[in-house]
């Protein structure tokens, strides 16, 4: 029995750390296609996004209980220290306070499902590029090390590689992670928190206003994006 449940649990790991992209070349109807890459990225995105809302939830506790308190328990000061270092804080105070908590929780906030969607779609070709089927690259991520493919298109001079991921959902992972800390991408969570403070739908039409210096297309590549949200209704998935 014992052996029994180690088994599934070890096939469970062994399926989760070596999960590939389902092929999506063999659809020949454009619809059926489309339907299989949402049906197949959905459920994932919206999981990854109520792992965030948990831990905002508990962040909002802790920012309210600094609000009325001179310091967090301990428990609740370790946890918002380790939001902090995820969420690739610098500088990190030693005494908390509720301005820093607030700070935090800008970052750690979801990703509207039909932005995850729709660039999904735009950079791997609905699952169907080389950097998708080749690397589990789903959003045109680039390595930091150097390590990971490289681009067929490279210009002359230009020392860029894609990243390769072990599974979709590490490139799903590493994307929303991307987007809630980097600093190129600052507007877009200003915009979310904007959102926030007026308690409207967090809406990816709205989120890829600032997604300027994803692509060098700029405000085309927006334009393009917030398009394939109202052709394919999308925006359904962000209530």
């Amino acid at each position: 029995m014992i052996a029994a449940v180690v088994a599934v649990m070890l096939f469970g790991w062994y399926w989760l750390t070596h999960e590939k992209l389902p092929d999506f070349t063999g659809y020949i109807n454009t619809k059926d296609k489309k339907a299989a890459f949402f049906s197949y990225l959905l459920p994932k995105v919206q999981a990854v996004n109520a792992e965030i809302l948990d831990d905002r939830k508990r962040l909002l506790k802790i920012s309210d209980q600094l609000n009325d308190s001179d310091s967090a328990g301990f428990f609740d000061d370790r946890f918002l220290k380790k939001m902090a270092r995820y969420y690739s804080f610098k500088d990190i105070p030693e005494k908390m306070d509720q301005a820093f908590a607030i700070m935090v929780l800008k970052r750690v906030d979801v990703i509207s499902p039909s932005l995850v969607l729709a660039q999904a779609a735009n950079e791997s070709a609905w699952g169907t590029s080389r950097f998708a089927r080749k690397g589990n690259n789903l959003f045109g991520m680039h390595a930091t090390d150097g390590s990971g493919m490289v681009p067929k298109s490279r210009g002359k001079g230009q020392t860029f590689t894609v990243a390769a991921y072990n599974t979709p959902q590490d490139s799903l992972d590493a994307y929303i992670h991307n987007l809630n800390t980097k600093g190129s991408y600052r507007q877009l969570r200003q915009i979310r928190a904007t959102l926030r403070s007026r308690d409207q739908t967090i809406s990816g039409y709205a989120l890829s206003n600032g997604l300027m210096n994803y692509s060098e297309r700029g405000s085309a590549y927006i334009n393009e994006l917030q398009s394939m949200i109202r052709s394919n209704k999308l925006a359904q998935y962000d209530k």
